[in-house]
């Protein structure tokens, strides 16, 4: 018997259906985001931090892509099976659907996020992070791509359960399920440290563009308003 089991989190369970923040499990997955990416230099770098051992902002900036699948994607938790305890997280978009792309995910998830931050760094959002993002991601992947693929927009794991698997369960959750139906998409993750490359590629994922010749080939790299940089790669598979 398994250790973990994966359940859908259902905003029919919400204290106010119209307001994915009064669902009860929103706390505790904060919980575990903001321990999962402590120390992420990505994480650090996007919030503005002068490096990755603050802490600040770090659940209440993953958890708003969590609202967002809610309303516009699927969510899922990983829990122990012996105390229900929720081990991990990952909210994924579904083919035709994307992060922040209804005025019900920019109402619940985005405008809180970035009334969060300070006016230089939502300018930098705008400006620089958004546009380059989307403009290396599309050309890794292609044209129209991530789009018409399942798309991992976030996955953490409580460090106190990393390791033991919970990732590819959850990973795995959306890949059999679309696969039991007969289709046939692709999926795609972008990631930003070389060991999270080796998680997705042993569970099938391949760094993109195909021509390319290892990790320091196919990166991007985004530099903050503090000058410190992430690298950034895209992973696709199909």
């Amino acid at each position: 018997m398994s250790a973990f089991r994966v359940r859908k989190l259902d905003l029919s369970t919400a204290v106010d259906t119209t307001n994915p923040r009064t669902l009860p499990e929103i706390k505790e997955v904060e919980e575990v985001l903001g321990k999962a990416f402590t120390g992420d230099l990505f994480t650090a770098v996007v919030l503005g931090h002068d490096d990755d051992s603050d802490t600040s902002g770090i659940g209440p900036f993953h958890t708003s892509m969590v609202i967002a699948g809610l309303l516009g994607g699927e969510v899922y938790v990983a829990e122990t099976t012996d105390t229900g305890k929720i081990a991990g997280c990952a909210v994924w978009f579904g083919p035709g659907r994307a992060l922040y792309d209804s005025e019900a995910q920019r109402e619940h998830a985005l405008k809180p996020f970035m009334e969060s931050l300070s006016p230089e760094l939502q300018a930098w959002w705008k400006d620089v992070l958004l546009p380059k993002y989307d403009a290396f991601v599309t050309a890794a992947l292609g044209e129209g791509t991530k789009l018409a693929a399942w798309h991992l927009q976030t996955l953490g794991i409580d460090p106190a359960y990393q390791g033991q698997g919970v990732g590819k369960l959850l990973v795995n959750t959306i890949v059999e399920k679309s696969r039991a139906t007969g289709a046939h998409p692709a999926f795609c993750v972008e990631c930003a440290t070389e060991t999270n490359i080796k998680i997705y590629t042993k569970i099938g994922f391949k760094l993109m563009p195909k021509d390319n010749t290892g990790p320091d080939s196919c990166k991007a790299v985004h530099t903050g308003i503090k000058g410190n940089s992430t690298p950034h790669w895209a992973l696709l598979m199909e």
